[in-house]
């Protein structure tokens, strides 16, 4: 793009800010930049050559200089000022509290340089006058084939093909979002930055706002919209630049590369979104915009996903070193105490890293009496201990001696953790072997031994039960678990990202862990990191934090598998039972249906089309079976009427 270079004069100066001359010299003289420079080195002899304020900058004097010069012998401070002033910088302001300078205007005549006097305090004027030549200064250009919006309160410049730019825009002011202009886009430097206005909203400001259609007539946004969907003036954010979606070509998918490009001097960050069919660019680029403002608060969701994934990989290479299976399905206590509500009372630091591997559950009653010698397996296969109000009774009987020797030799064993429960003061010698060990001691206020021991049971059990993990995007749909798959880049995770902006909710992206439970429900959660989604073109994404926690769900119940596919015919509606189908997962049956994209179908809309199918049939109406039964009794000539091409 092209932009025009502005000037202002000294005299544009001085009636601006009603400013006295009191040396007078070339007021005609244009000021191309905003600089502005305090008077300093230079009053004490000291003259930098390469100095750009000794050429160009407005230089002013304020009280504290003023006083430093009076304390200077008159012919020493002649030689200064007579230096200072050959030097080609185009005038001085002295501040309202300078008063004292006979001498400074006789040197300023002699070398026609040009003295002025305001009414302010030198870093007041400072700032105002900063304030002043960045606007007045301010590059500014002509942008064509570009849109501007505000979404969510960020200036979005949004290029690409006409389809998808106009279509995507036409979607965001539906939303709610607000227009700016798309042909002969005025762009300005402004104090606030880089500022983009309607320049054709002169004559009629409330309504000359138009989306130009080129083959068809323009859309009068004032009165498809309203004129709340306007305003006249937005600071430029970010650049979002559609195309159309080339297979061959690499897509951002982690979001931690940070793309720029210099627009009138500003480096705005890009980001380029890939369109195809199902895709629903209006919800990724309010994504866009929403993602921008926490990563401007610190929050960058995408760093924060590599460290975590970096923190993985490292936990799993230490269990390499120590012999342990990667893939095998263990549970840190940490998890395990925070997922149950207990309370780390010892050994917090290492809780992270000291694992589960199986269900057991076990009171050590005969162990703390000293008798190992039947069975030492609930003690060496990683089980957790229960310590009731009966076992610290039962240790505070047993004489000091015995009780260490008996409890020495029980935290010899490699059990990860002990488990309190009741209201009781644990015993410090208990604490005590916890830490020199290396056990985690934790804290259940149930008072009754059995119903904690039956929920950490049954905690267990689903943790530890057969698992299987798949690729695909887990949402929750009208109380529904609802699986979308399908090949890599057909669109699951934009499909889901347009129903979480429906107020459904996201379980887990990419990977997803699923368990049989006794009672034989599946139950899906994510593998590693929850709440996470990736978006081609944008990156890694937190949906929590984006949208809140009322949009995320840790884990849900299996009831059915959507799959997405790209249509390659135009007879995917051959069969009627097409949304009947089954699939077998952990041994369990669900509802299985197949979805066809093509251009203009709503892949989020089908499939919450396909869910309500299913919620129907759970209420016992069965669409396919209602409709094969009216078939059934029509006639004939009925049904040449009905499905006839001529009406």
């Amino acid at each position: 793009m092209e932009f025009s270079e502005k000037r202002v004069t000294l005299k544009e100066i001085i009636k601006h800010f009603n400013l006295e001359v009191l040396a007078d010299g070339d007021l005609e003289q244009a000021l191309h930049k905003n600089e502005i420079y305090r008077s300093g080195y230079e009053l004490t002899g000291f003259f930098s050559k390469d100095a750009l304020e000794l050429k160009s900058a407005i230089h002013v004097m304020g009280a504290r200089e003023s006083r430093y010069l009076s304390r200077i012998c008159q012919n020493e401070k002649r030689k200064i000022l007579e230096k200072y002033f050959s030097y080609p910088f185009p005038a001085m302001v002295l501040s309202s509290q300078v008063a004292d300078h006979k001498l400074l205007l006789e040197v300023a005549k002699e070398k026609k340089k040009v003295i002025l006097k305001c009414n302010m305090r030198a870093t007041k004027f400072i700032r105002e006058l900063n304030f002043y030549l960045r606007n007045a200064l301010g590059r500014e250009g002509m942008l064509d084939e570009h849109i501007l919006l505000e979404v969510y309160g960020i200036g979005i410049l949004l290029r690409g093909p006409d389809e998808l730019k106009i279509g995507a825009t036409v979607e965001l002011l539906e939303r709610g979002h607000k227009f700016i202009t798309d042909a002969r886009l005025n762009l300005k430097e402004t104090d606030s930055g880089l500022s983009g206005m309607n320049s054709k909203a002169e004559l009629l400001p409330e309504k000359d706002y138009f989306l130009e259609m080129h083959k068809e007539e323009n859309i009068n946004i004032t009165n498809y919209f309203g004129i709340k969907s306007t305003r006249p003036v937005k600071k430029v954010d970010m650049i979002i630049e559609l195309e159309i979606w080339q297979e061959k070509k690499f897509y951002d998918r982690l979001g931690i590369d940070d793309v720029r490009e210099d627009i009138l001097g500003y480096q705005l960050p890009k980001i380029t979104l890939p369109a195809r069919k199902g895709r629903n660019l209006a919800v990724i680029i309010e994504t866009a915009a929403i993602n921008y403002r926490l990563k401007a608060m610190g929050e960058n969701s995408a760093k924060y996903f590599l460290n975590e994934s970096k923190k993985l990989i490292e936990k799993n290479r230490q269990r390499r070193e120590r012999g342990e299976a990667v893939n095998e399905d263990i549970l840190s206590v940490k998890m395990f105490a925070t997922e149950n509500r207990l309370e780390i009372l010892a050994g917090e630091d290492i809780a992270e890293d000291r694992y589960l591997k199986d269900t057991s559950i076990h009171r050590p009653a005969l162990a703390l009496s000293g008798y190992f010698d039947l069975d030492e397996a609930p003690y060496e296969n990683n089980g957790l201990q229960i310590f009731t109000i009966v076992e610290v009774k039962y240790l505070n009987s047993l004489d000091k001696e015995t009780r260490m020797r008996n409890l020495e030799r029980f935290f010899s064993y490699e059990f990860p953790a002990i488990v309190i429960c009741g209201k009781m003061e644990v015993p410090k010698y208990i604490t005590e072997l916890v830490n020199k060990t290396g056990k985690v001691l934790l804290k259940s206020e149930e008072e009754i031994p059995s119903l904690i021991i039956a929920k950490l049971n049954t905690y267990l059990e689903q943790h530890f039960a057969p698992s299987i993990s798949m690729h695909g995007v887990f949402v929750e749909m009208y109380g529904f678990g609802v699986l979308l798959t399908g090949r890599s880049g057909i669109g699951k995770s934009e499909t889901a990202l347009e129903l979480i902006h429906r107020g459904h909710r996201l379980i887990a992206d990419d990977m997803v862990k699923f368990k049989k439970r006794s009672n034989g429900d599946v139950v899906g959660r994510a593998a590693n990191l929850p709440y996470f989604m990736e978006i081609r073109g944008l990156g890694i994404i937190d949906i929590k934090t984006l949208y809140g926690l009322g949009a995320v769900r840790i884990k849900k119940r299996l009831d059915a598998v959507i799959e997405i596919k790209e249509q390659t015919t135009e007879n995917y509606l051959t069969s009627i039972n097409y949304m009947s189908g089954k699939a077998v997962i952990l041994d369990k049956e669900v509802y299985k249906a197949e979805l066809y994209m093509s251009s203009g179908r709503n892949a989020a809309a089908m499939v919450e089309i396909v869910v309500m199918n299913l919620m129907a049939k759970r209420l016992g109406h069965n669409a396919e079976h209602a409709f094969n039964d009216g078939l059934s009794r029509m006639t004939e000539q009925e049904k040449r009427e009905i499905f006839s091409d001529e009406f």
